[in-house]
């Protein structure tokens, strides 16, 4: 079931959604489900992950074990 909701958006951020919605030629509504959709299934903590990963990679592999057990010891799931 869908429903009308009403909000508050800064400018920019509409009028940018309203020339995607253009380019690709379909309905404002559904680059905001779009939107909201890939919001909502992006797993927490993965950000701070990939921040690790490219460490870690920057390295090229070498870390300090000091700095390798920091990153072992960290929870990204926990806020």
């Amino acid at each position: 079931m869908r429903k009308k909701v009403g909000t508050i958006i800064d400018d920019r951020l509409l009028a940018g959604a309203k020339q995607r919605a253009a380019v690709e030629k379909r309905p404002l509504s559904g680059v905001l489900e779009d939107a909201l959709a890939s919001y909502l299934d992006r797993t927490p903590g993965r950000d701070e992950a990939l921040r690790a990963l490219a460490k870690f990679t920057s390295y090229g592999g070498l870390l300090p074990l000091d700095e390798l057990d920091e990153i072992l010891a960290e929870d990204i799931l926990e806020p």
